[in-house]
């Protein structure tokens, strides 16, 4: 909080203290919402953010990669409001941070608009998807696991009551939601090796299907992750923030494995997350708008 100290992959460390890295909560809040020119720090932020850790000894574990933390807008409220609504905090609204790179998907709070509720739980299970993908530690915010709301308050540290109690009421009408999405991502990224690894990746293990770093109209991203022995398959995952579909030709999965698809966010749950792969992925698949697409090659 003191200016000029914002000091991100800075801070003295001796190769041992990890760090919140705000950098990569800002980059991947912003590709997300489809800010032009944020594709190739999206991609650096997946990767681990080498950019700030890989020096001296450090590892890509040192970034503690968040998108939602303890103070600001909660997952919720990141994709149901573009403004603070902090009025009940006393203070005329001057309190919280006016930089929180949210978008409300098209109203301001609470709605009962069928699509852009959808479009909502879209956004919530993409923002899933690339926290748990992301070489890394990950941090989540107790409370969205089940979409909680603070309704636009960025600043509710001073209040006890319902804006900050825990809901067990709302996990149980969540479980079945993104509660069961979330908790069938956290496990697969423990499962699976080529995830969360401990040294920083390199070309032979990380593939970006990408020719238009330099377009900043572009926000569709696309990688896979090569086993290369460690096990677990490889991994294709691509993101389209675009508001249009995109027919993607899909790689060539390796020798003697074919394409299961895990996770398609603009399918309603339980097809959002299918945990043993469902097959039958052809040459050109589409990757709906704001959505992404994780695959696995499991043996055919």
């Amino acid at each position: 909080d003191c200016g000029g100290y914002y000091l991100v992959g800075g801070f003295p460390n001796w190769d041992i203290w990890a760090e919140w890295n705000g950098i990569y909560r800002d980059d991947v809040r912003r590709f997300l919402k489809g800010d032009r020119g944020f594709k190739a720090a999206f991609a650096t932020r997946i990767a681990g953010s080498a950019d700030l850790y890989n020096v001296n000894q450090r590892k890509p574990y040192h970034s503690i990669n968040f998108v939602i933390a303890h103070d600001g807008f909660t997952l919720w409220d990141l994709v149901s409001y573009n403004e603070k609504h902090n009025e009940s905090n006393g203070e005329d609204g001057r309190d919280g941070s006016n930089d929180n790179f949210s978008w409300n998907c098209g109203v301001e709070g609470e709605t009962e608009d069928a699509a852009v509720l959808d479009l909502r739980q879209k956004q919530v299970r993409n923002y899933t998807v690339a926290l748990l993908m992301s070489n890394g530690t990950p941090m989540l915010l107790m409370g969205d696991e089940y979409l909680q709301t603070r309704y636009g308050n960025n600043n509710y540290y001073g209040h006890d009551g319902p804006l900050t109690h825990f809901d067990w009421d709302m996990l149980e009408q969540e479980r079945q939601g993104y509660f069961r999405f979330v908790s069938l991502m956290i496990k697969f990224r423990r499962d699976h090796p080529l995830i969360g690894r401990s040294e920083f990746l390199t070309d032979e293990d990380i593939t970006w299907h990408e020719d238009r770093w330099d377009d900043e109209d572009s926000t569709f991203l696309a990688f896979t992750l090569h086993d290369n022995g460690h096990g677990g398959g490889d991994l294709y995952c691509a993101f389209n923030v675009h508001d249009f579909a995109i027919d993607i030709p899909i790689p060539p999965a390796p020798v003697g494995t074919s394409w299961h698809r895990i996770v398609d966010t603009s399918l309603p749950s339980p097809r959002d997350f299918c945990v043993e792969g469902r097959p039958g992925i052809e040459r050109l698949y589409t990757v709906a708008p704001h959505s992404c697409l994780l695959l696995r090659a499991q043996l055919a």
